[in-house]
């Protein structure tokens, strides 16, 4: 029973994947720009106040290194990405968006109507489980050196769970809702301070089963 209900639920997140691939092959076409080349747009976007390099990009997307040369390559054709030299590495170059590029990449990090309808159509509880079970799959994935290190909240030296959740960068108490998957100022906390914060947030779900 328990695989079966793994199988749905793969079988569901499937479906969504398939779904958003089709979207982004038919904004490709009305932006004229590939899927790769967007999601690194998004990438460089995401990265406030850092220029990360090719294999940034190409590690944060799992592709390899060579498809990200080329779709940079591409990008830095069309005016959207400049290579600059690199703060630590002088021999190096790292990326950063253009004026045109920023608006690309506006367009590039917008989710379709369709998929914000959707989650939308889920009420706050419903938002708050899902958003507990995306952390949480997301953290195996990075355990298990599937994905690359994920800027989440729960890993980094700044957030500190309990009854209410405290943010140390901004000085500021996070619901649930306020935890992001991805922040421009995550540090990364100890392996043991992780877990530790890790534990003490899902402490409030251990006794709902």
């Amino acid at each position: 029973m328990a695989d079966d209900v793994s199988n749905k639920l793969l079988g569901g997140l499937n479906r969504i994947g398939l779904a958003m691939r089709s979207a982004a092959w038919e904004d490709a076409v009305e932006s004229g720009l590939t899927p790769t080349q967007s999601q690194i747009l998004a990438f460089i976007a995401g990265r406030t106040g850092q220029n990360p390099r090719s294999g940034d990009a190409a590690d944060a997307l799992g592709i390899t290194p060579q498809t990200a040369s080329v779709a940079i390559a591409a990008l830095v054709s069309k005016g959207l990405v400049a290579k600059v030299p690199d703060s630590s590495d002088r021999r190096a170059s790292s990326l950063k968006l253009t004026g045109q590029g920023e608006v690309a990449a506006r367009v590039a990090t917008q989710w379709p109507d369709f998929l914000l309808n959707a989650v939308r159509e889920l009420d706050v509880a419903e938002q708050k489980s899902f958003l507990r079970i995306l952390t949480k799959l997301l953290r195996r994935l990075q355990s298990d050196g599937r994905i690359t290190p994920q800027r989440l909240c729960v890993t980094c030296l700044h957030f500190e769970p309990g009854e209410v959740h405290r943010c140390g960068y901004f000085n500021a108490t996070l619901s649930e809702l306020d935890l992001r998957l991805d922040c421009a100022q995550h540090e990364a906390a100890a392996d043991d301070v992780a877990k530790a914060a890790w534990i003490a947030l899902l402490q409030p779900s251990l006794g709902e089963g």
